[in-house]
């Protein structure tokens, strides 16, 4: 009877370190899975950042080009003034007040068009780099942590052996399942900012042609005002 019952308290032990055990093993796995997603994250959060950088470079080069063209164009026009009414007969100043105080008008209005695009390029990379890539990341990297912390509580959430162990799996292949598709999403949106970066080119140079037909429509009206005035005073 004494064997028999030191038998059965040894197969007892026995059984509880071996659930023990495999219970200990699922957690590590878990805490290794967290690990894995925590830094393969950040690793992506870097290589995402470059790639908005890039993004970020080529369309500031097509602004800057843009702005320093029409800069150009604006202050070529107010030479261009300035000659004509140096080779001009004196009567003609008041015409020429005119067509400078027109000038100003149109040099601000310029000015404030660019503002504008650059405020529509700032909106569409900032949405690029805020709200795709970062939202994901997020989802993933805070899952990994709420599978962990309640990896660690599992004995107090289940007061069954069998109970933990069942949890534990399930959250073991939940979490791998939610990192498997999430690898893929997070590289999908790294790979996808080139057709970003392409998007918002397009919108900017559209923004600034719009910006050109501007000019050259206020220039015109420009030309067309001095034109007649300057026939008046002959």
């Amino acid at each position: 009877m004494r064997v028999f019952l030191v038998l059965a308290a040894l197969a007892v032990v026995l059984v509880g370190t071996a659930v023990g055990s495999s219970v200990e093993e699922l957690q590590q796995q878990l805490d290794e899975l967290s690990r894995e997603i925590e830094s393969e994250v950040q690793r992506k959060r870097a290589e995402n950042s470059e790639a908005i950088l890039a993004t970020n470079s080529y369309v500031l080069r097509i602004m800057g080009n843009d702005t320093a063209n029409l800069r150009e164009i604006v202050s070529q026009k107010r030479l261009d003034l300035e000659v004509e009414q140096w080779l001009r007969e004196p009567e003609a100043a008041v015409c020429f007040e005119e067509a400078f105080q027109l000038w100003d008008a149109y040099a601000y209005l310029t000015g404030w068009d660019i503002s504008w695009c650059a405020l529509v390029a700032y909106e569409e990379t900032n949405a690029d780099a805020q709200y795709t890539f970062h939202s994901h990341a997020q989802t993933i990297v805070r899952e990994a942590t709420r599978a962990l912390t309640l990896a660690q509580e599992a004995i107090g959430l289940n007061p069954t052996l069998d109970g933990q162990l069942e949890y534990l799996e399930m959250e073991l292949d939940y979490l791998r399942y939610l990192w498997g598709n999430y690898q893929t999403v997070l590289q999908n949106e790294i790979d996808g900012h080139d057709d970003v970066a392409e998007q918002i080119a397009m919108l900017t140079r559209s923004c600034f042609d719009a910006v050109y037909d501007d000019v050259d429509y206020w220039f015109n009206y420009l030309d067309d005002a001095l034109a007649i005035c300057l026939d008046e005073l002959d």
